[in-house]
């Protein structure tokens, strides 16, 4: 180490990563807060309730990824201001895989790449097997795909636990806990695998599901070109969704895969493309906002002045529906 170099404050040495810690825990806030709404607005009606079970757990899902990053980015930041020259930076395995962060980082990556893939493959059902989706999907199937992806990312958390108790809970690891450090390499790697995929596959059966909508509703009559015209509006929402997640997660993730193995990356730009993974979980109330009229109409109609007034709009679960258990995002 030069002189220069042995002269820096801990603080100075780890700039970027407190800048980044910093980010984590107001992107982390402002995510929590944003998917309280979405979850509020959605189970605020017995009808939304049922319509939108999907979106409700994926809504939990980037509420606890907001907690994750608000807890890693506080305790991280209190890590490396509390370091002096006598600070032991290497901790068992075990340690940093039962700190809080690291499995709740996991759970808000997973469980949401899970949800979103499924509301994907709901849309490209609806839009290509439109007679079986509509004998077939209805509020318990939707109540069952929810269970599915709540066990699927249990287990996954599961095994990630298991297998570090088990092969390597006494190696060491930088205190400063991340998923690889607390789980290992393989099972980092089955990490991106599930977040990268799921948002990546979500992303194509979407844009299929909106292409062949769209071909549908230039080819058929009058008399169903209003039900097709329907169906693109739900598959607007979920390719918004699914494109804003690829972006955001499936993206950075495998610029990080690749780091060491196809191309280097500036060591300080890291905490930055973590940073995008906790983004993508505020970005999807702006994005029902503009694209789920339900989600609109009850949003105003809790706002208490001007013209979304709770006088000027009328509750979602007033409004007559006979189509109701048809379509998750309808």
């Amino acid at each position: 180490m030069s002189q220069a170099n042995a002269t820096l404050t801990f603080e100075q040495i780890y700039a970027n990563n407190l800048r980044s810690y910093l980010l984590y825990v107001i992107i982390g806030a402002i995510a929590i807060f944003t998917n309280i709404i979405i979850v509020v607005i959605f189970s605020s009606s017995s009808l939304l309730r049922i319509k939108y079970q999907l979106l409700i757990a994926l809504a939990i899902g980037e509420l606890i990824n907001g907690v994750a990053f608000v807890v890693a980015g506080v305790t991280k930041q209190g890590l490396v201001l509390s370091m002096t020259n006598s600070t032991v930076t290497m901790w068992p395995v075990w340690s940093c895989a039962t700190e809080w962060y690291p499995g709740l980082l996991i759970l808000g990556a997973q469980w949401p790449s899970c949800v979103t893939l499924l509301l994907g493959l709901e849309r490209f059902a609806a839009v290509h097997f439109p007679v079986w989706y509509k004998v077939n999907m209805n509020g318990n199937a939707r109540f069952k795909m929810v269970v599915f992806s709540v066990m699927f990312s249990l287990v996954s958390l599961g095994v990630a636990f298991a297998q570090t108790y088990l092969f390597f809970r006494n190696d060491l690891t930088t205190f400063l806990c991340h998923i690889t450090g607390a789980y290992g390499t393989y099972y980092a790697a089955w990490n991106y695998i599930v977040t990268v995929f799921g948002y990546l596959f979500s992303f194509v059966l979407n844009a299929s599901a909106f292409l062949t909508a769209k071909s549908k509703s230039r080819l058929i009559k009058s008399g169903l070109r209003a039900e097709m015209g329907k169906e693109i509006t739900l598959v607007r929402l979920m390719l918004s969704i699914s494109f804003f997640s690829t972006l955001l997660v499936s993206i950075p993730n495998i610029i990080l895969w690749g780091i060491g193995k196809v191309w280097s990356v500036n060591i300080n730009s890291l905490g930055y493309l973590y940073v995008s993974f906790c983004a993508s979980s505020v970005i999807n109330i702006l994005i029902y906002i503009f694209f789920n009229k339900d989600f609109r109409m009850q949003l105003f109609h809790f706002i208490p002045i001007g013209p979304w007034s709770k006088s000027a709009v009328t509750p979602v679960n007033q409004i007559p529906n006979h189509n109701a258990a048809l379509s998750t995002t309808r």
